[in-house]
């Protein structure tokens, strides 16, 4: 019986520091590419000052092309956002934005719009794309602020990346493995960090049925995100994206707001409720660069 809690004692140990090992690989190998958004703005982003950024979620990432945008304006951005976020995650995105160095003027806070106004927030399903940056301080910060087993298990992966790594397996240790053969690959996000969605839909169809939504930025993280803008000369403009069927209603004077939530009135340009398609990315980016331009190049 001792012989057998010896060598079960050793192929434990062993199977630990293996997972251990590997854990550690996966991190590292996802910390040298660019496959998700923050080791691309740490590896492949070679600017170091930009004009504007784009934060946000799928609305962000999908709505404003940054490369119609800098066409238009002659300026220079990048699309920050990731699928699956929240507000919170953005402060997190803007602060490792600051971290690795970078500067920009303006930033262009594009979340969905309902999460604006989120009361509750919680650790979001792409939150774990900051992992190998987990020994950081405002990265275990953010993480061990929430509640829950996801939140626990990313923040106690700062001793033991195996936590992480296992939960988030399909997630994390597949794709780096592939970034140790193609380091430059991106995760569905061109050079300039943007994405788009198919059109399915070509006929015109006028939307006609509208509701209000009032939006009132009472999430408090989108006053995080301000102050950290304040204190580093940054100008946050608050983005709301197209939606299919509602208006927002915007109840805050204390943001500088682009309201484009009904700016689009045609469904041959929404590939969803509140995603549009590549004609309304197109559409979308030309209107922003229009609004855009009264910031960036104030009338005598």
């Amino acid at each position: 019986m001792t012989l057998f809690l010896k060598k079960f004692g050793i192929l434990f140990l062993g199977f630990i520091c293996l997972a251990t090992a590997l854990s550690f690989g996966s991190l590292w190998a996802l910390r040298q590419s660019s496959f998700y958004k923050p080791s691309f703005l740490a590896n492949a982003v070679d600017e170091s000052k930009f004009d504007y950024i784009i934060l946000g979620a799928s609305n962000g990432l999908t709505t404003l092309n940054t490369k119609v945008i800098d066409s238009v304006l002659a300026i220079d951005g990048i699309n920050l956002s990731m699928d699956d976020t929240a507000v919170s995650s953005q402060y997190l995105m803007l602060q490792h934005f600051l971290a690795e160095g970078k500067q920009t003027k303006y930033c262009i806070l594009a979340s969905s719009p309902s999460s604006f106004d989120f009361k509750r927030n919680a650790i979001n399903d792409n939150d774990y794309r900051f992992l190998m940056y987990a020994n950081r301080s405002y990265v275990s910060d953010y993480y061990k602020q929430f509640s829950g087993k996801r939140a626990s298990l990313l923040y106690h992966s700062k001793w033991m990346p195996t936590l992480g790594v296992s939960y988030y397996n399909a997630e994390l240790f597949f794709p780096s493995m592939m970034s140790l053969v193609r380091p430059n690959k991106r995760n569905r996000f061109d050079e300039k960090g943007n994405y788009t969605y198919p059109v399915f839909q070509i006929e015109d169809e006028l939307i006609t049925d509208i509701e209000e939504m009032p939006i009132a930025f009472s999430n408090a993280y989108v006053k995080k995100i301000k102050g950290l803008c304040d204190a580093n000369g940054i100008t946050l403009i608050c983005y709301i994206s197209p939606i299919k069927t509602k208006h927002a209603m915007v109840n805050s004077v204390s943001y500088n707001v682009i309201n484009h939530s009904n700016g689009l009135n045609n469904m041959k340009y929404f590939h969803d409720e509140i995603h549009v398609n590549t004609l309304g990315r197109e559409a979308s980016s030309l209107n922003f660069a229009n609004a855009f331009e009264t910031y960036i190049k104030p009338s005598e």
